[in-house]
């Protein structure tokens, strides 16, 4: 059986016109060996699978090549050009740096360095994975990579430039390879499948470059082993079976679910995936993948063209964009990548994804601020669409018709048996029937239902408690009036300036404040004083700082309505403020230990 070479080895580009890609490094080399300016040490810096070999062996085959080298257009077919394509040339020295990288391995390749080319006009030597090397070992190679003998040429290779020593980089010309994008991707495997004689689809071709994750060679490898697994008829499906990869079908559905917050959707989707043998933290790192996808197609308004995988995905997901709301779709995100990092330090993959999709499709489980905002915002868009607010569990689409009407005492109704979530709703009963010719002022007052643009009879009404949402509370509007600030408004509204702070990325000035409290407002209204427990004189000078006063001036400004300087005092003891007091009676603290403890004086 003859040996069988793989397809990224057998179509590695021959010519400086075969690359893919890389325009600025071909530029570089192709002027250079044309002006005779060929410099003796490079340094090629890049991810793997992005040619950074293949580059070098391109510039040893120009330097040698036997038909008028140095040339920018090797032949290809001189003997020099076939043993270096084939690595067997004498004068073009491949060492893995990985595995030759001590000080031995370093002087053994000075000794080489000495010799003049024996077939060629140049020496080549091309060390790999660079980065690995010792710092002994290049300390030992400092002297040869800085003066070489004449027509030697170094080419290092790596993928941590970091990694590298600076005084061999500086001896270096560098060269950055950028990740392929997916359209070059794409026609290198399209052309590998022209010459090679493969058939496959252009959603294959579009699926394989996506999972190549911007590495030639990892795109070639996967094309090599489809063919292997199907023959030279690759389909779409062999490709999602081979890779484990998601089916779109499955990708859109798991959204539509955590769209619709439906959480009963969201766990059949990932129990058909388990059921077809697919990797759960595949389908995760798929799954954000395809959210991505969607903010952008969201924000931009334009589906590009490397999102596409089969003809009809721009459709979907300019339509799936558009039904789900940006505060789902960040949120979705995030619980996501947390689900991926939890799996990745070594928690059970399907149960991460299944608590991520329930957190993402059930903002009544989460019980974080964004949690909250997103129950808001879900009851301020039912609202606004004229229908009930949808129970904190009950699913959407599933709701009965009349969830509220079992009243089960003031303020709360039971959901189908059972007993409410943790958030408290109001329930308002249904009027009483009252004669139309009854005076207003006889029947007391007014409930939410009577109101104008009520629900009409026969129906019920969950109204927020009167603290939901009040309009003082939100930027600009005053939560207090100013023209009657005291120190009591100020306690109450004094949460309200943390959580400000806290908003305008001043989390940690927030922090500075535990403990704190407003303890005087100025005679003027102009000022009030903060006051500081005795143990927190550290946070009262912090806080002090020209920049954190202005920021705290700027939090009461949006809750208060009127610019207020702040005056930071220490307490002189804990919860109350630094006075003065008169002595101490000692006849009166005995009369009131008598009179509070039921005390007898003993001489």
């Amino acid at each position: 059986m003859s040996e069988s070479i793989s397809l990224y080895r057998r179509h590695r580009p021959g010519s400086f016109d075969e690359v893919v890609g890389q325009e600025h490094v071909v530029r570089t080399l192709r002027n250079a060996i044309g002006q005779d300016k060929v410099h003796h040490a490079y340094l090629f810096v890049g991810s793997r699978g992005t040619g950074k070999t293949s580059m070098a062996k391109i510039l040893a085959r120009s330097l040698n090549c036997e038909q008028g080298g140095p040339t920018a257009t090797p032949c290809g077919v001189c003997e020099s050009c076939v043993t270096i394509a084939s690595g067997t040339s004498v004068d073009v020295i491949e060492m893995d740096a990985a595995s030759n990288r001590s000080v031995d391995d370093i002087r053994e390749l000075r000794e080489r360095v000495a010799y003049a080319p024996s077939a060629g006009r140049w020496k080549v030597y091309i060390l790999d994975e660079a980065h690995m090397l010792t710092k002994e070992a290049w300390n030992a190679f400092l002297k040869t990579l800085e003066e070489p003998p004449p027509n030697t040429v170094f080419v290092l290779a790596t993928t941590e430039a970091h990694r590298v020593m600076p005084t061999i980089v500086d001896r270096c010309q560098r060269f950055d390879f950028h990740r392929p994008s997916l359209d070059q991707i794409a026609e290198v495997l399209r052309r590998v499948s022209v010459a090679e004689g493969i058939e496959i689809e252009p959603s294959a071709v579009a699926m394989i470059s996506r999972a190549a994750a911007g590495s030639f060679r990892d795109a070639l490898g996967t094309l090599d082993q489809l063919v292997a697994f199907g023959g030279n008829s690759v389909r779409l499906s062999s490709v999602l079976e081979v890779l484990g990869a998601a089916d779109g079908d499955l990708l859109f559905e798991t959204v539509d679910a955590v769209a619709s917050e439906n959480p009963k959707g969201a766990l059949d989707v990932v129990e058909r995936m388990a059921k077809s043998g697919r990797d759960p933290a595949q389908f995760a790192r798929d799954l954000l993948a395809h959210l991505r996808h969607l903010i952008v197609v969201q924000v931009t308004g334009v589906t590009p063209d490397s999102f596409v995988v089969s003809t009809n995905d721009a459709d979907r997901l300019a339509s799936q964009a558009a039904e789900i709301g940006s505060a789902s779709l960040l949120r979705a995100i995030d619980e996501i990548a947390a689900a991926i990092t939890s799996v990745r330090d070594g928690d059970e993959a399907r149960m991460a994804i299944e608590v991520a999709l329930l957190k993402a499709a059930r903002p009544d489980l989460d019980g974080s601020v964004e949690g909250l905002i997103r129950r808001i915002e879900r009851l301020e868009r039912r609202l606004t669409e004229g229908g009930e607010p949808i129970p904190p569990h009950t699913p959407a689409g599933t709701r009965p018709e009349s969830w509220a009407e079992e009243v089960t005492g003031p303020g709360r109704a039971s959901v189908g048996g059972q007993e409410p979530a943790a958030e408290p709703t109001t329930v308002v009963e249904k009027p009483p029937a009252v004669d139309q010719g009854t005076a207003v002022a006889d029947r007391g007052p007014v409930s939410a239902v009577e109101a104008p643009g009520a629900a009409v009879e026969g129906q019920t009404a969950a109204v927020e408690p009167e603290s939901a949402h009040d309009p003082s509370t939100e930027p600009g509007h005053a939560a207090i009036d100013p023209d009657s600030i005291d120190l009591e408004a100020m306690m109450r509204v004094w949460p309200a300036v943390l959580d400000g702070l806290r908003k305008n990325g001043g989390g940690m000035l927030a922090a500075l404040f535990e403990g704190a409290r407003p303890v005087r407002i100025g005679e003027d209204g102009g000022s009030i004083e903060i006051g500081f427990p005795s143990t927190a004189t550290f946070n009262q000078r912090k806080v002090s700082e020209s920049e954190q006063r202005e920021r705290l001036q700027s939090a009461l400004y949006e809750v208060i309505g009127q610019p207020m300087r702040p005056i930071f005092v220490v307490l002189e003891t804990e919860g109350s403020h630094s006075t003065e007091h008169g002595p101490v009676d000692e006849d009166e603290i005995l009369e009131r230990l008598k009179t509070e403890f039921n005390a007898e004086e003993v001489n």
